[in-house]
C-alpha cells in the first residue's frame, strides 16, 4: 500500500512539473458534478456514510485520504478548491475536525458555505468524555469535551447516517425518495453488522483488550467488549515509562492479552514494548498478542466506496475475535 502511494505521488509530481500547474481549479475538482449536489466529507470514515445515502445523485469527495485528520496541519491548495466549490461540507465535529473546517472557511470564499457537524446529531448521553491534555489539581473537575470517535459506534453511526439523509433531502428534494431508500438499506446493514459482531464475542471468556490510542470506546460498547487500558492517552504523545509500567500491571492483574494496534502505524512503538514486557515477565508472563483495528481515519483514495466502512469494520471484528479466547 505504501509503495503504491509513493508511486502515485511520484507520477503526480512529474505531471505537475511538466504542465506547470501547482493545483487544479475548482471547476476541475467538481467538473463532473453538473447540477448534482457537491458533497465534501472530512475523512474516509464519513465517506462511506455519504456515498451509501447519496449514491449516483451526488458527487462526493473526501478532504483527506492518507493524510490523517488528527494531524492535518496547514490546508492545501487542493483542499481550498474543494471547499470553495462544495454545496455541503460534512464534518464529524466534537473537537476532531472542527479546526480544519474553521481554517478552510475564509480562504475558500464559498458564498454558500454550509458546514454540517454530524456529531451534533448524537444524543449527549451516548457520548464519552474526551481525553485529558492537562494536569488536575486535587479534587478539581474539568469538562474535557467528548470523545470524537463516534463513527465507530453503531448507534452513533446510525444517527450520523440519518443526519446525512436529511441534509441531502434539503439539498435535492427531487431525489428525497432515493435518499430515504438508500439510508434505510444502509441502516439495516449497520444493524446486521452490530448483530454479527456481538455474535463473534458472545462466547469469549476474554472481553477486555488494550487499545493504542483512545479511539475504540464506542466501537467496543457496540459489540459487548471493553477497553481495559489505553497506551496513548494523548494523540501523538508516547506514554512515559511509568505509564507503560502501569499498563503492564493492569494487564497482568486482569489477564488482558490483546493489544489493538492501528495498521497505519509501525508496531515498533510502546505497544511493542508492552507486548514484549508481558511475554517475557518471569513472575507473571502474559501471552500478549496484537490485533489490527483500523479506526477508518485514513484510506487510500482508490479504496473510498460505500462499502469501505462495513468491510473494514468486519475485518476489525474478525481480527479481534481471532485472538481473544
Amino acid at each position: 500500500m505504501k509503495s503504491r502511494r509513493l508511486f502515485l505521488a511520484a507520477i503526480t509530481a512529474a505531471f505537475i512539473g511538466l504542465t506547470g500547474c501547482s493545483f487544479r481549479t475548482s471547476s476541475d475538482e467538481w467538473g463532473s458534478a453538473g447540477s448534482k449536489p457537491k458533497v465534501l466529507v472530512s475523512f474516509p470514515g464519513l465517506y462511506s456514510f455519504a456515498a451509501a445515502v447519496g449514491g449516483d445523485d451526488i458527487v462526493l469527495k473526501s478532504l483527506t485520504t492518507n493524510r490523517g485528520i488528527h494531524f492535518h496541519g496547514e490546508v492545501t491548495d487542493r483542499e481550498i478548491q474543494l471547499a470553495r466549490g462544495c454545496d455541503v461540507f460534512l464534518a464529524n465535529g466534537l473537537g476532531l475536525d472542527d479546526y480544519v473546517v474553521k481554517k478552510l472557511e475564509k480562504p475558500a470564499g464559498n458564498k454558500k458555505w454550509n458546514a454540517v457537524f454530524l456529531g451534533k446529531a448524537i444524543n449527549e448521553d451516548w457520548l464519552h468524555e474526551g481525553e485529558c491534555n492537562h494536569a488536575h489539581n486535587p479534587g478539581e473537575k474539568h469538562d474535557h469535551g467528548f470523545d470524537p470517535h463516534v463513527w465507530l459506534g453503531i448507534r452513533h453511526a446510525k444517527k450520523m447516517v440519518e443526519a446525512i439523509r436529511e441534509e441531502f433531502k434539503k439539498l435535492d428534494p427531487a431525489h428525497a425518495a432515493n435518499f430515504d431508500r438508500r439510508a434505510a438499506e444502509y441502516l439495516k446493514k449497520l444493524d446486521t453488522l452490530e448483530e454479527d459482531g456481538k455474535k463473534l464475542f458472545a462466547d469469549k471468556s476474554e472481553k477486555k483488550f488494550v487499545t493504542f490510542h483512545d479511539s475504540l470506546q464506542y466501537f467496543s460498547e457496540s459489540y459487548g467488549i471493553k477497553v481495559g487500558a489505553v497506551i496513548e492517552t494523548k494523540e501523538g504523545v508516547e506514554p512515559t515509562t511509568d505509564d507503560i509500567n502501569e499498563i503492564v500491571r493492569i494487564c497482568q492483574k486482569q489477564k488482558i492479552r490483546v493489544i489493538a494496534v492501528e495498521p497505519q502505524f509501525p508496531r515498533t512503538t510502546s505497544a511493542r514494548v508492552i507486548r514484549e514486557t508481558l511475554q517475557k515477565s518471569k513472575d507473571n508472563p502474559v501471552d500478549a498478542q496484537f490485533a489490527a483495528v483500523d479506526p477508518l481515519e485514513t484510506a487510500d483514495e482508490v479504496e473510498l466506496s460505500p462499502d469501505l466502512y462495513e468491510r473494514v469494520m468486519r475485518e476489525n471484528l474478525a481480527n479481534l475475535a481471532s485472538v481473544l479466547k
